[in-house]
């Protein structure tokens, strides 16, 4: 896991930017893989060679199932927020400028690669796959509708990096192949 200090940063998209704090956190540094997950989840199988792949078809609760197992929690919309973009409000974990090449659709979720593999996708934190990779399960939300982090999911079919405040809304019992998550816990 990586720490995020303590302190202010800039959040929310440009019609929406804003000042927010959060504590000092730790959040992993990319998201929780197969073999991460059949470690803790008996049962759980996935395909050979696929082990280092961000594991997906996970619902909320299942996702705080695991994360409560390792004695973490899943991070706050606030804290992803802040470990993706740092303490300046950047569009993309890497900076304010899109890519020049767009992601190739592994990144996706629906064709995988290794979690942390995108050496471009690294926060000013060096959390890794923030925007181009699989949505991931925050705890943000209210009853059943959760909030997703991540992903590719803004212009999905294009291929394009998600930006750091991007956000979708989906029922907490969904699954789906581009769906996955990451743990935090509190630094204290």
């Amino acid at each position: 896991m990586i720490e995020i200090p303590a302190g202010e940063f800039v959040m929310g998209a440009d019609d929406d930017r804003r000042t927010a704090a959060t504590q000092a956190f730790f959040i992993d540094e990319h998201e929780v893989t197969n073999k991460e997950y059949a470690d803790l989840v008996p049962g759980y199988t996935y395909r050979e060679g696929a082990g280092g792949h961000p594991v997906t078809h996970v619902t909320f609760h299942e996702a705080q199932s695991y994360c409560k197992q390792r004695k973490a929690r899943l991070p706050t919309g606030d804290e992803w927020e802040k470990a993706a973009r740092g303490t300046d409000g950047l569009l993309y974990p890497w900076g304010n400028r899109p890519a020049r090449r767009k992601p190739h659709p592994f990144y996706s979720g629906v064709v995988k690669k290794n979690a942390g593999s995108n050496r471009k996708d690294v926060s000013p934190y060096g959390v890794r796959d923030m925007a181009g990779s699989v949505w991931e399960w925050t705890d943000a939300g209210d009853g059943e509708q959760r909030e997703t982090r991540g992903g590719l999911w803004n212009l999905h079919l294009d291929f394009e990096y998600s930006k750091t405040f991007d956000r979708n809304r989906l029922p907490a019992d969904a699954r789906f192949i581009f769906l996955g998550f990451r743990c935090a816990r509190s630094a204290d």
